[in-house]
């Protein structure tokens, strides 16, 4: 049964309430609980009368002691794992990341500040799942983002409701469909391998990658009029770590490899119709991801600071790992070819090397990345940036962090960020 099936029949149980607790006036009360507060069948036991007033929402019972009332009630509504069961296994999770630095990029103003996310994108997500029968299920995911230093949604101003994920689905032992916005298979390998996460602030692979050219500053910019104006760095910064409109199939684990592919129509007036391939395989300490992505003409919408518009995109990404024994190194490359059309075509390659090595009570992280572009017309400008941290561990579900960077891009003077934060998650 559903929850709204539960709560029509409590509504049922309510009338009936109602004129009991007529004929029952002058009996003991126990504590009020919420109306739609589930008492399991199990526990309920001959000569023992439970009766939920609409009128006072209180519970009459006979022969039934303090100390029983309120284990039944504990083990009714008093757990999150008994209101998982009745939807479906529903679960609620998170993360809450938070820092205090200061941040410069190159070429940039260098600004102190109290900000969100500084090792992993702070979100909450909710996800479920239906037992069909015969190994097959149903299954959602909602995930949405959230900046903790000033309460806002999204991970900036005007991102959608739920950015991190959108779909639903259904499994089996042939694989999963899922529909709806979800992550990109590039994206997925890319985090599994990289020494810092998904960190959208510290980690310079991802920086190079990720992060809109334009958020970043007009020092990473062509400049010129919008028809003309690309960016010189950060090739997937506008198309997401996340697409909309997804359909998706994820093959089942075979030898250790796992199998995705995504399609997404050009819904949207200057968005692009996308393709998307990636395996990812883990033997032990070895993790391998292989990834490309096709974007459609028109990938980038025809507007804004930097509207030099795609005519096709094509992306390469190869992501690895392996666990020595002192610790866990990585590495990646990605390529992409953009075709404009009319300005001069260019390629970016992005390179980066990381390791994360267990220290005392906590993680020593390093990574540098190096991006160079090259217009087929045009000067070739190169990016590096480094950064080394130390994340200090309370428990499993809380740390704290410390990291430094630095970044360098031709033309550009130097830019040094410093952080330290608070991660939890729930």
């Amino acid at each position: 049964m559903s929850i709204d099936d539960w709560l029509r029949l409590l509504s049922f149980w309510t009338k009936q309430a109602t004129e009991a607790a007529k004929q029952h006036e002058g009996q003991d009360l126990c504590k009020c609980v919420p109306r739609h507060a589930f008492v399991q069948s199990q526990l309920l036991r001959p000569k023992r009368l439970f009766v939920f007033n609409s009128l006072s929402e209180k519970i009459i019972m006979k022969t039934v002691s303090k100390l029983q009332i309120l284990a039944t009630l504990c083990a009714a509504i008093g757990s999150t794992q008994v209101e998982a069961q009745i939807a479906n296994n529903v679960t609620i999770s998170g993360v809450v990341d938070a820092y205090l630095g200061t941040r410069q990029l190159a070429g940039g103003i260098s600004q102190t500040k109290v900000d969100s996310s500084g090792l992993t994108t702070s979100q909450v997500n909710i996800m479920g799942t239906e037992d069909l029968g015969d190994g097959n299920r149903a299954e959602f995911a909602l995930g949405m983002f959230f900046r903790p230093d000033d309460g806002g949604q999204g991970r900036f101003s005007g991102d959608v409701q739920f950015g991190r994920a959108s779909y639903v689905g259904l499994g089996g032992q042939l694989g999963t469909i899922r529909v709806g916005r979800q992550a990109t298979g590039t994206f997925l390998n890319f985090i599994r391998t990289n020494s810092f996460g998904d960190s959208t602030v510290f980690s310079p692979a991802f920086i190079q990658t990720w992060i809109s050219a334009v958020a970043q500053g007009s020092q990473f910019l062509s400049g010129g009029a919008p028809a003309t104006n690309r960016t010189l760095t950060n090739p997937l910064g506008t198309s997401d770590t996340t697409w909309d409109n997804v359909v998706a199939y994820i093959s089942p684990s075979i030898a250790g490899a796992t199998f995705q592919a995504q399609w997404a129509p050009g819904e949207t007036a200057g968005v692009g119709s996308r393709f998307g391939a990636s395996t990812f395989y883990t033997n032990g300490p070895l993790a391998l991801g292989l990834s490309t992505e096709q974007i459609g003409a028109n990938g980038v919408p025809a507007s804004g600071p930097a509207a030099a518009v795609i005519s096709k995109q094509t992306n390469w990404q190869l992501s690895g790992a392996y666990a020595f024994g002192f610790g866990r190194v990585s590495a990646g490359l990605l390529t992409t070819q953009r075709d404009f059309a009319l300005i001069s075509d260019d390629r970016i390659r992005t390179v980066h090397l990381g390791v994360s090595i267990p220290v005392g009570m906590g993680t020593v992280m390093a990574q540098v990345a190096n991006s160079s572009e090259k217009p087929d017309v045009g000067t070739e400008m190169i990016r590096t940036t480094t950064s080394v941290g130390y994340s200090y561990a309370f428990s499993k579900r809380t740390d704290a962090y410390v990291v430094l960077m630095n970044d360098r891009f031709t033309g550009q003077s130097s830019g040094n960020s410093f952080g330290v934060g608070v991660r939890q998650r729930f």
